[in-house]
């Protein structure tokens, strides 16, 4: 009735009731055989069952804010949040200025410092390349996407308002200005309950499955043949 949205006609339970007898009969039949044993698809999904119902029984009711906590207390690094950064950037090649890159990077520096320029009109200064002036709300690990490891921790490591540098990326020399900055810091945990609630049912799924597997596994003696165990003896 659910798939037809509608009472079946005869001709239609007919199908279904010898679709079903089909179906229940080959199965039956493969068990038979043994084709259970020998496919390596068929084996994985009767595995994955036995995982499903495990996991299902994991995390029944809704974990309470004490649990949360408790599990957040546990493993605040994993939820810290990165440094956001706003900064802007003047550019200097080595392949334009050579060994004269470093000098030209020191004088360029002393005029920005005198000068003072508006941060959002500096693309004209220094060498010209194929990124922006001026990032706003960069994450450190955006930053490092972008100029390479060492420059977003030299970035988020300066203080807001100065022109500094030169720091060195992969493309050349930058001088750099710290308009805005957010450290990193761990958040409280009510800011990221959602991937703690989505961490603790992983977890805990996870922990149903193994639990399972060490129950049913008592009633199993595993022997290794010979090769087999001088493969693992020699690993360990």
């Amino acid at each position: 009735i659910r798939t037809w949205q509608r009472e079946p006609t005869v001709d239609e339970l007919r199908g279904s009731l010898e679709q079903h007898i089909r179906q229940e009969v080959l199965y039956r039949e493969a068990l038979a055989r043994g084709y259970d044993r020998d496919d390596l698809v068929v084996r994985r999904a009767m595995q994955q069952k036995m995982e499903f119902l495990a996991a299902s029984q994991a995390l029944q009711e809704p974990p309470s804010e004490e649990e949360i906590e408790a599990f957040f207390a546990l493993r605040q690094e994993k939820y810290r949040l990165p440094a956001v950064v706003t900064f802007a950037q003047v550019y200097v090649s080595y392949d334009q200025r050579g060994d004269g890159a470093d000098a030209y990077a020191a004088e360029l520096l002393a005029r920005l410092r005198d000068e003072e320029p508006d941060p959002v009109a500096v693309e004209s200064w220094g060498d010209p390349i194929m990124l922006p002036s001026l990032l706003a709300g960069q994450t450190e690990l955006a930053v490092e996407r972008t100029f390479g490891g060492d420059f977003a921790a030299q970035v988020v490591a300066l203080g807001p308002g100065e022109w500094s540098g030169p720091v060195s990326s992969g493309y050349g020399l930058h001088l750099v200005k710290v308009l805005e900055l957010e450290p990193s810091r761990i958040p409280e945990w009510r800011e990221v309950a959602g991937r703690v609630v989505s961490d603790m049912e992983f977890e805990a799924k996870a922990s149903s499955k193994d639990q399972l597997y060490q129950e049913i596994a008592q009633n199993y003696e595993i022997v290794l043949d010979g090769e087999v165990r001088s493969l693992v003896e020699t690993a360990e």
